[in-house]
């Protein structure tokens, strides 16, 4: 195991880059996405305005950690001042006072982008797979949806009110926190655990619906691929509940340090952010980069080969296939179900 501080995610530079890469990927894709909407003559959609809301509250969480950074309130060790010998959970400093300030702003930005997040993903299956108004399947996305909306409010007040509306104690000395604050590791735990499970349900909607369409067995699994994209954010849910049961259960902290320990949990939650923003936005990316990257791609390649030989001719068609192949399975799948069966 490498020395305390020498993991990547807890290091300055890294979480400065990271946020800024994260904060510019999900603007293009948001605007990627609404452009998508009007060169296919389309009005956004409720799952593309829940973009906005998930997009802006992702950068809000980026920028207030590159600001702790700024301010070494985030990414660096605990300043003692000088013959300092108490325990730092009774020290009080204006690195420590913002450091429980952005962690808690953190705390309420963080559950509404996913909220956000996680319904934009159930109401693009709604717009997609529930074909029926009133089927089985639009009605347990819209169960989903209420859950994944509960589950966000009651997040943001349980952060908002964790202290009784006592916010001096939120920013104040740690062990005067734990003292009144005493049931907040406890709601972190179980936001992360919560998170995790909604997002491996969420991430696996797709998959039997998917399946039970008419389609060929390699254009299911071409779509099936196109929605598990979005598992990067199960992964970084992952990674975070791992470090918080293993603080708050296994008696396993990666740090002593309560900055970097900070730091870490917040780049995880940041990058699920990130990531899940991107994610769902690439159904409408990957129309874009069909009609002005794919598609000119193979016109070229097919008048390049339609000078040579017959053998040549014969490859070029097999790209042309493979190109139609998913683009048949797209368009199926992007037009509400009115080319599919048994959903």
């Amino acid at each position: 195991m490498p020395r305390e501080g020498e993991y990547y995610f807890m290091h300055p530079g890294h979480v400065t880059t990271a946020a800024i890469a994260l904060s510019v990927l999900d603007v293009v894709a948001v605007a990627l996405r609404f452009w998508a909407r009007r060169v296919q003559s389309q009005p956004p959609k409720t799952d593309d305005w829940l973009m906005i809301p998930a997009m802006l509250l992702t950068v809000g969480i980026s920028i207030s950690q590159v600001y702790g950074v700024a301010h070494m309130a985030l990414g660096y060790r605990i300043q003692v001042p000088p013959g300092y010998t108490g325990s730092t959970n009774d020290l009080v400093t204006p690195q420590l006072t913002l450091k429980a300030q952005i962690e808690w702003s953190y705390l309420l930005m963080f559950p509404i982008a996913l909220g956000c997040m996680k319904a934009s993903f159930l109401f693009f299956y709604m717009r997609v797979f529930a074909v029926q108004k009133h089927g089985f399947i639009n009605k347990l996305l819209l169960g989903f949806i209420v859950v994944v909306v509960v589950w966000a409010l009651a997040f943001f007040f349980l952060s908002l009110f964790e202290c009784d509306g006592n916010f001096g104690a939120i920013w104040g000395a740690t062990s005067t926190f734990m003292k009144k604050c005493g049931n907040t590791e406890l709601v972190v735990l179980a936001l992360c655990i919560t998170d995790f499970i909604t997002d491996v349900f969420i991430m696996a909607i797709p998959v039997p619906l998917v399946m039970r369409l008419q389609l060929p067995a390699k254009q299911k699994i071409a779509v099936c691929s196109m929605f598990l994209l979005g598992g990067g954010t199960v992964i970084a849910s992952l990674v975070r509940f791992i470090l918080m049961a293993g603080t708050y259960i296994g008696g396993i902290n990666i740090t002593s340090d309560n900055i970097l320990g900070t730091t870490a949990c917040m780049y995880w939650g940041m990058v699920e952010c990130g990531i899940g923003v991107f994610a769902a936005c690439l159904p409408a990316i990957r129309f874009l980069f069909q009609k002005w990257v794919w598609e000119p791609a193979v016109n070229s390649t097919k008048s390049k080969f339609s000078s040579q030989s017959s053998g040549s001719i014969e490859a070029q068609k097999n790209v042309i296939h493979v190109d139609h192949s998913y683009d048949v399975a797209y368009r199926r799948i992007n037009s509400s179900g009115q080319s599919t069966s048994s959903v």
